[in-house]
């Protein structure tokens, strides 16, 4: 674990003492987490859930923030019916799954209704692999803390992974976990290893791990990935990171940790996300564009920007005296226009598409003096924003090809996408799909 965690409450569902390797691996979770565990049945769980666990406030909002209960309990893997049975049983633990469901999950954000019903948010959609829902880092705007569910029966969660695989044979990457920042738990939870090694003798198929703002990868360093494993960070400047994301790695400890896994061979990527303006955005930004460059090489960097949520509620869990005034004003006076556009997540609100832009340019000029071919992309942006930046990009935005753009967590942005080296501002781009091992 990055520390001790001191929960309210930790229940271990009835289930778990099924399999003497969860049961493992609960005990040794214990050992970073500083309470009493309680057997629970899921009856007992049922009668909780709308007790304990109403509501999910971002941690920016919160009075008394404290660490999340926790819930260790086991992956399902049921047929339909018997799923629906479940639900029906204990209509109460859909909070966090608590049913234990999302072992992997069909992330829809490529599909055109997706695309048409938050008015233009573009994404790809694929297979993503979960385990783990909830967060103890305490990022202001995050609203993953109140409770974390785990699933401790990984040794069974792995033996089920061929089914995941043979759903859509062509996808190449699965994306492991973002409902999370799974290296908090490490190396106590033991999972990275179980799915390392099972994706390093997966023909065509690559993991990526979710490493977010963590620098805990001890773990992975001595693991036998045969260059199968991707390695995506988080990152933001200095600022923000210390002001908003108080429990995260900084952003030095970021980058070193990512220097240290691309020694040991793993691909290495950056989500500059999310972009939030703060005071001298554009002076931090060009720090840690050339920190990264001087420390790193990695594989490819996408821009997402500060949102999911309104004005109004960023106000609830942002200190906006930390922000730039001028963006800040433009958000004011764009709010009335954008809530009636519709954006329902990703890029699109609280900050309108100019100041995007602006904010999307001069980092993306930065990126450009350090690497005229790498390449970039846009995470969760509007259709129009990636229009305004086809021709720097060098990608295009096409609904009915899967590579059509490369990008951290794409089903096929894995070694030998036409992208994957860059091809340099301005250039053509040619739709193709990925060729197989």
């Amino acid at each position: 674990m990055f520390r001790t965690l001191r929960p309210e409450r930790v229940y271990v569902t009835e289930d778990v003492f099924r399999d003497p390797r969860a049961v493992a691996r609960v005990e040794r979770l214990m050992t970073a987490i500083d309470a009493v565990p309680e057997t629970v049945s899921y009856a007992d769980l049922n009668d909780l859930a709308p007790v304990r666990w109403t509501s999910f406030p971002r941690w920016g909002s919160q009075t008394v923030p404290r660490d999340p209960d926790i819930v260790l309990t086991t992956g399902k893997f049921m047929g339909e019916k018997e799923k629906a049975e479940f639900r029906r049983t204990y209509p109460n633990l859909g909070r966090r799954d608590l049913w234990g469901f999302t072992t992997r999950v069909w992330r829809p954000d490529g599909e055109l209704d997706w695309r048409q019903d938050r008015s233009g948010i573009v994404c790809q959609s694929a297979w993503q692999l979960h385990s783990i829902m909830g967060c103890p880092f305490r990022c202001a705007y995050c609203g993953f803390g109140g409770l974390i569910r785990i699933l401790v029966n990984m040794e069974e969660y792995v033996e089920h992974l061929d089914e995941v695989c043979a759903l859509d044979p062509p996808q190449r990457l699965y994306k492991w976990d973002n409902q999370t920042d799974v290296s908090a738990f490490e190396p106590e939870y033991g999972a990275s290893k179980l799915l390392v090694e099972y994706f390093a003798g997966k023909p065509g198929k690559y993991l990526e791990i979710y490493v977010g703002k963590s620098d805990g990868i001890d773990n992975l360093l001595g693991l036998d990935h045969r260059g199968k494993t991707i390695l995506q960070w988080s990152i933001a400047p200095r600022t923000q990171t210390a002001l908003f994301e108080k429990e995260t790695a900084s952003w030095e400890e970021r980058i070193e940790a990512a220097r240290r896994c691309q020694e040991a061979g793993y691909i290495v990527r950056y989500r500059f996300s999310p972009m939030i303006p703060i005071r001298n955005w554009r002076e931090e930004y060009a720090e840690l564009v050339e920190r990264i460059f001087a420390r790193t090489e990695p594989d490819v960097i996408s821009l997402c920007a500060f949102g999911w949520m309104s004005v109004a509620d960023a106000r609830q869990c942002l200190d906006f005296e930390a922000l730039d005034p001028a963006v800040v004003a433009a958000m004011e006076a764009a709010a009335p226009f954008i809530e009636k556009r519709g954006f329902t997540s990703g890029g699109g609100r609280p900050i309108p598409h100019d100041a995007r832009a602006w904010m999307f340019k001069c980092v993306l000029d930065e990126i450009r003096r350090r690497s005229p071919t790498i390449p970039v992309s846009l995470c969760l942006e509007t259709v129009e924003m990636w229009a305004l930046f086809q021709r720097e990009l060098a990608m295009p935005v096409d609904p009915e090809k899967k590579s059509a753009y490369y990008c951290n967590c794409g089903p096929n942005c894995t070694p030998g996408h036409p992208f994957s080296k860059g091809v340099g501002p301005g250039a053509s781009w040619f739709p193709a799909e990925c060729p197989g091992e």
